[in-house]
């Protein structure tokens, strides 16, 4: 017998079977929304309800006997053939590895069922740009990735930007410790576009920003103000002179306007690490 479901032989062991004679694999039955209605008999999937958390929990118990099963056979490494057979769809034997799930776009929650996790992506070594670009944001975090399992399986600050805000405080718990795993640059950061008040809640003092290389000249791919720098990051007179914002040549070549410049900083007419510090506009 073949299951509608999936196309997949039946086995003896995982079988549905409805008061009409129709049978199908009971991971496939958990895995869709169901009723007492066999699905040929009745194929419309409106009038299968969601049986809300009974579903969840027999999914997740199905899920955790499917994992169990394959850590104690331990994984079967492919022969290259078989990778190449596996690609090509009217050769595909029976999909093992997290890996034959993906190359044929098989759902996450499928692949779930099916007995693997995120550790099985990353055991085998998969690049983080293929799911990325496979599933969306809110399946990836539903299967289970954490922040680890993205940096081991190379997300890119481009990567990051795929995940809402919420997504990355709330389910990433991302902060500026995290981000700097993936070694991003100044010029990758300014690209995720946060807000002054997101990247002070991340973690980017100006200490951090600082040994990541920002000074005057590039403060600026930010798109924020002097004042905006001056009101979140409180950076000291030391910290101004130091990143260049007392050099009028720098200031200049980096486009910051004068007048601006001139009505934020304040005045130098102290000392500052033993010198007599002046500003020469």
């Amino acid at each position: 017998m073949v299951c509608r479901l999936c196309n997949q032989k039946i086995s003896d062991r995982n079988t549905a079977t409805f008061e009409c004679g129709h049978s199908f694999h009971l991971s496939c039955i958990l895995s869709h929304p169901y009723s007492s209605l066999c699905y040929e008999c009745s194929p419309s999937t409106t009038l299968l309800p969601d049986l809300g958390l009974d579903r969840n929990i027999a999914i997740a118990a199905h899920t955790t006997s499917k994992i169990q099963q394959r850590q104690l056979k331990g994984i079967v490494k492919s022969t290259f053939l078989q990778r190449i057979g596996n690609i090509i769809t009217p050769l595909t034997p029976a999909l093992s590895h997290f890996s034959d799930h993906l190359s044929h776009n098989k759902r996450l929650s499928f692949i779930a069922s099916a007995g693997f996790g995120p550790s099985d992506a990353c055991q085998e070594r998969i690049q983080w740009a293929k799911i990325a670009a496979t599933y969306t944001s809110q399946d990836i975090l539903t299967f289970g990735f954490t922040w680890q399992d993205m940096v081991a399986m190379g997300i890119t600050p481009d990567g990051v930007g795929q995940f809402t805000w919420q997504q990355q405080r709330r389910e990433l718990e991302l902060t500026a410790q995290k981000l700097l795993q993936t070694n991003i640059s100044l010029a990758e950061l300014a690209k995720l576009q946060y807000t002054t008040h997101q990247l002070v809640e991340l973690g980017f003092d100006w200490s951090v920003l600082t040994q990541m290389g920002a000074s005057v000249d590039n403060w600026g791919i930010f798109k924020f103000s002097l004042e905006d720098i001056k009101t979140y990051w409180n950076p000291s007179l030391t910290d101004l002179v130091s990143a260049g914002f007392y050099d009028k040549d720098r200031l200049k070549n980096a486009g910051w306007p004068m007048t601006e410049v001139l009505k934020t900083l304040p005045n130098l007419t102290n000392r500052t690490a033993g010198r007599v510090l002046r500003l020469a506009f």
